[in-house]
């Protein structure tokens, strides 16, 4: 089947969710009738929190102004991730709206980056789920790095993974003395290993620009891209500008990807 993906590399405006609200549905109307799904980064209605927890929605406040932009637009929206405040915790969720406005799937963090776990609460379940373009999964940034959630994700059967990230230059602290561009061949390259050992269309989507917050300067570096099987990068920015592009890709590569390698029916049979 094919999908037309929309991939919105965002400046954010930090703390200025009006502002980025009003872009982001700029960006919305752009994608409608020309992709089927669009993807925005992870905090990207406030920029990350600094531990400002204050801010967080507990009412669903921006999930149901998606919910809207989806209707109005008809075109499916993952909504970048939403600081949400339950009764039990504060978590960093994401979801996937379709074109009616319906939440066909909703994703709470479980790998937590270093900051956020003194604020955030951790998510405990694997999120895939029926479309219209096949099992989609959701994650988010920091959980790319880690092999054992897509292994999970693959044993359900997914087929597409949307991961809204917030990945920056600065994130390798002690590393950037081996190479200042350490997170772009961690991202290039977790991205493509993903789509091959899981016979998935990975979709990641990141901030733009640099963002400074008191003490805090955060450069963002970009590279949004789709992967999959046999091909690799199907589609990279590579920069950190704001941009948004449009690819078409074609889940029936994955059914190939299967007969070659049959990861997903090995995976199935592993303890």
């Amino acid at each position: 089947m094919k999908v037309k993906i929309a991939v919105v590399q965002f400046k954010i405006k930090q703390f200025s969710p009006e502002e980025n609200l009003k872009k982001a549905e700029e960006f919305v109307k752009a994608a409608s009738g020309k992709a089927d799904v669009i993807i925005f980064p992870e905090y990207f209605i406030f920029g990350p929190l600094f531990g400002k927890v204050e801010y967080a929605d507990g009412e669903k406040i921006y999930c149901k102004h998606f919910q809207k932009l989806a209707k109005k637009y008809k075109i499916d929206i993952v909504p970048g991730s939403i600081i949400e405040r339950r009764k039990n915790g504060v978590y960093n969720t994401t979801y996937y709206i379709d074109s009616r406005g319906r939440i066909k799937g909703e994703y709470r963090k479980i790998n937590l980056w270093h900051p956020e776990r003194r604020y955030i609460s951790p998510g405990n379940k694997v999120s895939v789920f029926n479309t219209k373009f096949g099992k989609v999964g959701l994650i988010i940034c920091w959980d790319l790095a880690f092999p054992e959630i897509f292994r999970a994700m693959a044993r359900k059967g997914v087929n597409i993974v949307f991961c809204p990230s917030l990945w920056s230059m600065n994130d390798c602290g002690i590393g950037s003395k081996y190479n200042k561009n350490s997170e772009i061949v961690f991202v290039d390259s977790a991205c493509i290993s993903r789509a091959f050992e899981n016979e998935i269309i990975m979709v990641f989507c990141n901030s733009a620009g640099r963002i400074k917050f008191g003490k805090y300067e955060l450069i963002y570096i970009g590279h949004s891209q789709i992967t999959m099987p046999f091909i690799g990068v199907v589609k990279r920015l590579n920069h950190n500008r704001e941009e948004m592009f449009i690819q078409e890709v074609d889940t029936n590569i994955l059914k190939d990807a299967e007969r070659a390698y049959k990861i997903k029916k090995d995976v199935k049979n592993f303890v």
